[in-house]
């Protein structure tokens, strides 16, 4: 008996995915190294697929359903042979097909299920991002009609036109929201510097920004301590990574409006 011989029987049941055990790690030893039965297999494989939709579906060609009689008629029969074996009908065919074409539709539905999990997965993502933005942007708008906000006018007037920056401070929870306008672009390596002037003591860092092409800037709600009392907000240029006290001249200044 050749080896394709002895895994003949074993090839059309791994064809209709009922081997199991150790006849189907042998087998699939054997398919790893023999390329005349990965053949084999494959045209098993496409027979007993149209063997499936042809339930439902068009005929299946007659070299098809032949392929699959022929192969499974030469299995070599073992010693349980012994009794008579029954004719191969196309009853058991229908079987086979049957069991075929149930595990397509579990591999579908399978992979069906997956995609939308992760679909669903995106979505509730997003939707927590715009949650997330709309909290967001209804904080900033409380913050900016707030009654207890106090508005500070930063300018400029040696550039033209000049540069402009409005501060919005609320004290009791020391948040910050700072528009600039028409800021000059800064040299490489350097960044602006917000600073809280309070009553008494030095100046606060109050956060960096850097304008983009059209000198346009925002800090939104920097770290500060709450309650402190807010003289004036400046603005200095310092090195890219701030500075803990101003180490320039403030370009702009500017006192409660």
């Amino acid at each position: 008996m050749s080896m394709h011989e002895q895994f003949a029987e074993d090839l059309s049941l791994y064809a209709l995915g009922a081997l199991e055990g150790d006849k189907q790690i042998a087998l699939e030893k054997h398919l790893d190294e023999c390329s005349g039965c990965r053949q084999e297999l494959e045209k098993m494989r496409g027979d007993a697929a149209w063997l499936a939709f042809s339930i439902s579906g068009s005929r299946p060609p007659a070299s098809s359903r032949q392929r699959l009689m022929s192969a499974i008629a030469k299995e070599p029969r073992s010693s349980r042979a012994a009794t008579p074996a029954r004719p191969f009908t196309w009853f058991k065919a229908f079987e086979w097909a049957v069991v075929t074409a149930a595990a397509l539709l579990v591999l579908i539905f399978a992979r069906q299920n997956r995609d939308l999990r992760q679909q669903l997965s995106v979505i509730q993502s997003e939707s927590w991002g715009e949650q997330q933005q709309l909290h967001q942007a209804k904080d900033l708008i409380a913050s900016l009609t707030s009654a207890e906000a106090e508005h500070f006018t930063l300018i400029a007037s040696k550039t033209p036109p000049p540069a402009e920056g409005k501060t919005i401070y609320i004290r009791n929870t020391g948040t910050v929201i700072f528009l600039a306008s028409n800021m000059p672009q800064l040299p490489a390596q350097k960044t602006y510097e917000l600073w809280l002037i309070p009553a008494t003591g030095a100046p606060i860092p109050a956060g960096l920004f850097k304008p983009d092409e059209h000198g346009n800037a925002t800090v939104v709600k920097p770290p500060l301590p709450a309650g402190v009392e807010a003289k004036a907000f400046a603005i200095t240029v310092e090195p890219e990574t701030g500075s803990p006290a101003p180490t320039s001249t403030p370009i702009m200044v500017g006192a409660q409006s």
